[in-house]
């Protein structure tokens, strides 16, 4: 079930209605809330629902006997490798068998078809590793352990933020479910429509639109079908689609969110302004980066052991981030590129010409700015080729097109839509208009025909997302995949 789908919207109106109901009676709260999101999770896969909840129940567990035990540390391993071990069956076992049938002589080949019945539990990615941190904090005494079993499974399968993030905290969720912390009135309702119609807005009209304008170029990216074409504008468009179908899911979640009286963390932060890769992955999906941060790489050593160990950390933590994302290779390669990009920017860093150009005022600086805000860019849309195409040989061929392609094909192709470029202006207009509105209607002296101007914009942009919309089905989030 995704958030623009109709049965969605069905139970969500279903859902809230109740809470509102019985949001005074934590017991029932909590009962209605964790049925919901089992539901949520449930529909149309039934079958995967005890992955979950054994998820569930071993975590749970767990963190009670890491808090209780006198060797924390070993049952706190025990249950952070049973998340792994059962993430990396799902994600990376037809990955493993293929490699090995591939390199080590006398495997048994692997028939064609063996894995396509394949399925990875969607969201798997996403609750092992909010479990992990839990785990994990337990054990550093930054969070007690949750009692209650049902209260921690609420905390772990709340729909709004289960299948694709964003990564929390016990401090962030778990704490509010607690006894007498539940919220019993939404949280800013304003601002949770507004994120509500602006997601919808980003991933109906916007990225929907940018990937059906893609998507047949990158199927053929190697193809004779796609000679002499310019391949750079289309990785420039996958960047946009990718950044606007994620946010635009963790939009939807921190509204829907929000609308039950949790608040929870921006997950983006313009990205695409990023003057380094360093600043861009503290931009980008924030909450898997300080999951990186705190629960691998300070784990690893961090910065603690000299340049040659705090590189070689910054490396093994964005290989282990890129093999997070999936079952393939070229996920290893994304990873290790934006390694590389890291440490270069650290070498850069140190350097004296960086310090001198750092220190500019006036023209010098703002120009040197937009030219690391460019290369930032296109040292990410680099990685990206990788990330959207899984096969090596496509990802080679896409980058070569950066740079061999024919001359009188460079200014045509469907990348050139006006319907694409449209939407993303339209974007840009409603966006800068309810971020104006809101501080004017936010002054002590705001007349109330701003507040009303406020609340036009956010219902107009909800219901131009419906009418906007391509026709035929929907695109799946990207990151549900994950």
């Amino acid at each position: 079930m995704s958030f623009e789908q109709k049965p969605f919207l069905m139970l969500f109106a279903a859902v809230f209605a109740c809470w509102a109901l019985v949001r005074h009676r934590e017991r029932r709260t909590v009962a209605l809330l964790l049925a919901a999101s089992l539901l949520f999770y449930a529909y149309n896969h039934w079958f995967l629902l005890p992955i979950l909840l054994a998820y569930c129940v071993i975590n749970w567990f767990v963190a009670l006997r890491t808090e209780r035990s006198s060797r924390p540390r070993l049952v706190m391993l025990c249950g952070v490798a049973f998340n792994l071990v059962v993430l990396c069956y799902y994600k990376y076992t037809p990955l493993l068998v293929q490699t090995v049938a591939d390199l080590v002589p006398g495997f048994p080949a692997v028939p064609p078809g063996t894995f396509e019945a394949w399925s990875i539990p969607y969201g798997i990615s996403f609750y092992a590793f909010t479990g992990i941190a839990y785990m994990v904090d337990v054990y550093r005494r930054t969070t007690p352990a949750e009692p209650s079993f049902w209260r921690y499974a609420l905390s772990a399968c709340f729909f709004p933020h289960l299948v694709a993030g964003p990564i929390l905290r016990p401090n962030e969720f778990l704490d509010r479910v607690r006894p007498g912390q539940l919220p019993t009135e939404p949280d800013a309702p304003g601002e949770a429509c507004w994120l509500v119609a602006r997601g919808f807005f980003k991933k109906l009209v916007v990225a929907d639109r940018i990937g059906a304008t893609i998507d047949p170029f990158f199927a053929h990216v190697n193809d004779p079908t796609t000679a002499g074409v310019w391949a750079l504008p289309y990785v420039w468009l996958y960047a946009l689609q990718i950044y606007f179908d994620f946010s635009a899911y963790t939009d939807m979640a921190r509204g829907f969110g929000l609308l039950f009286g949790y608040r929870w963390p921006e997950n983006f932060d313009r990205p695409y302004l990023a003057a380094s890769v360093t600043d861009f992955w503290r931009r980008w999906h924030m909450t898997l980066s300080r999951f990186l941060r705190d629960y691998v790489y300070i784990s690893l050593g961090g910065n603690r052991h000299g340049p040659f160990r705090t590189h070689l950390n910054l490396m093994l933590t964005m290989l282990l981030g890129g093999l997070w994302h999936g079952a393939s290779w070229a996920f290893l390669v994304w990873g290790g590129l934006h390694g590389a990009f890291l440490i270069l920017h650290r070498l850069w860093a140190a350097a004296p010409l960086a310090r001198w150009l750092n220190a500019r005022e006036g023209l010098l600086r703002g120009a040197w700015h937009a030219a690391a805000v460019l290369l930032t860019f296109h040292c990410v849309c680099l990685a990206w080729c990788f990330f959207r195409l899984t096969r090596f040989a496509d990802s080679v061929a896409c980058v070569r097109k950066w740079v061999e392609c024919d001359p009188a094909k460079m200014w045509t192709g469907p990348w050139t839509d006006p319907a694409v470029w449209l939407a993303l202006a339209l974007y840009l207009v409603l966006t800068g208009a309810a971020e104006a509105l809101r501080r004017w209607s936010a002054r002590p002296a705001g007349e109330p025909v701003f507040v009303g101007a406020v609340w036009g914009v956010r219902l107009a942009t909800l219901a131009l997302a419906a009418l906007l919309a391509p026709t035929g089905a929907n695109a799946a989030f990207i990151y549900f995949q994950f």
